[in-house]
């Protein structure tokens, strides 16, 4: 018979994969905006009237900090795929014993 708790455990690893996944495109996308985007955020803020100006330094911080989220992201996903295996395995020789 089959484990609820296992069957549980695996749709949360499952949600939490696609997740990360989806913020990890959202931060690579966001990075590669923030590196290729001062110009435009310039121009928006000329149209808003707003004094201040965007400098590359800025625009380099900020895709900076979304590529190392983007890197995190990855590497969580990844953790997540091996600890499914690890479960797996693990539930997959215990129900083979007859426990």
């Amino acid at each position: 018979m089959k484990d609820p708790a296992h069957d549980l455990s695996n749709i949360f690893v499952s949600v939490l994969q696609i997740l990360t996944a989806l913020f990890g495109g959202l931060f690579l996308w966001l990075s590669i905006m923030a590196f290729n985007g001062q110009e435009l955020m310039n121009t928006i803020l000329e149209m808003a009237d707003e004094p201040h100006h965007v400098s590359s330094e800025e625009t380099f911080a900020v895709g900076m900090v979304l590529l190392g989220f983007f890197v995190v992201c990855v590497a969580v996903f990844f953790v997540l795929r091996y600890l499914r295996k690890v479960v797996k395995k693990e539930t997959g020789s215990t129900n083979g014993a007859g426990i």
